[in-house]
């Protein structure tokens, strides 16, 4: 079960120098050999690339893997590798491999371990996830140096495994605060705690918003300040001496006045996607999750996100 989940990514089984760029039509041989040889010569000293070929062009007459869109898999199983190894034509021109398909114009060649069956099919999956945004094939076969050819793929790879949700990533309940709490209540815990976001909730523990520093900031050091106290460079006590007055006021300001309604919220099956997507959108640090009554029950920063993804 573990296999089946486990995120492919085709910049895995190559590198750069398993890339070649051929500007000629190639045959089938030719191109087989040229790509069998990469492999062998980059991963596999002292394996003779020949009898990798016969597997490879065997297959092939079998049954062309032609995978649609000017895109092609040749493969074969090969007795005594210990993982999976790539390597990638580009042929601008196109290559006719099979008939009544467009001309092949990336070959990506795969070798598998001979006890490794099922990898073909994971392998296979993943390609036809990285190409099945359209045109992404003929943006791939455009490009001219290995270096770019690696990071379109690396790129694409970032996209997040559906099976990855906000219940994969949540921490615990957060300490939340009333809506009708002082604010001065709110920048104790933030002080405390060290934290730089509260999650408020209602009278019956749903979240309707969030408070942050930034609030405070803007509640506390208004637009202008400088203006109210223009010797603000040279005589600071008095300015902080005003802004503790300020500070002190606190406890007569609730927390619904300068609450932000428009915060990052989630449910446990949320895909992960999404909610990357909607804290790219709203710059959040955060993202709140909720039970279908709207009560808070989790929560997801940032760096929490970042960690579980990358080590996907």
């Amino acid at each position: 079960m573990a296999d089946e989940q486990q995120a492919i990514y085709l910049s895995s089984f190559f590198t750069e120098a398993d890339i070649v760029f051929e500007q000629t039509v190639p045959s089938s041989y030719n191109m087989v050999h040229q790509l069998v040889g990469l492999v062998a010569a980059n991963h596999l000293p002292g394996v003779k690339a020949e009898p990798i070929v016969d597997a490879v062009l065997r297959r092939e007459r079998t049954s062309p893997t032609v995978v649609g869109d000017g895109v092609a898999l040749p493969h074969a199983r090969i007795e005594g590798i210990q993982r999976p190894y790539m390597a990638l034509g580009v042929y601008p021109a196109g290559i006719p491999l099979a008939e009544g398909e467009k001309p092949v114009r990336l070959v990506f060649l795969l070798l598998v371990p001979e006890h490794q069956p099922a990898r073909y099919l994971q392998i296979l999956r993943a390609l036809a996830t990285l190409l099945r945004e359209p045109g992404s094939a003929d943006r791939l076969a455009a490009l001219r140096e290995p270096a770019e050819i690696m990071h379109f793929l690396r790129r694409s790879e970032m996209k997040l495994p559906d099976y990855i949700c906000a219940g994969d990533l949540m921490s615990g309940k957060p300490s939340a605060i009333s809506v009708n709490a002082p604010l001065s209540e709110a920048l104790e815990l933030l002080m405390d705690e060290e934290r730089v976001e509260l999650p408020i909730v209602d009278e019956q523990e749903r979240l309707v918003g969030a408070v942050d520093t930034h609030a405070f900031l803007g509640c506390f050091i208004p637009t202008g300040f400088r203006k109210l106290f223009p010797n603000l460079k040279n005589s600071p006590a008095p300015t902080l001496e005003a802004l503790a007055t300020r500070l002190r006021d606190a406890s007569r300001t609730r927390v619904r006045e300068v609450m932000n309604t428009d915060v990052c919220i989630c449910q446990v099956d949320t895909p992960a996607r999404e909610i990357a997507a909607d804290l790219a959108e709203r710059n959040a640090v955060k993202c709140y999750v909720v039970d279908k009554e709207g009560r808070l029950t989790g929560v997801i920063s940032l760096a929490q996100f970042f960690r579980r993804i990358l080590r996907d």
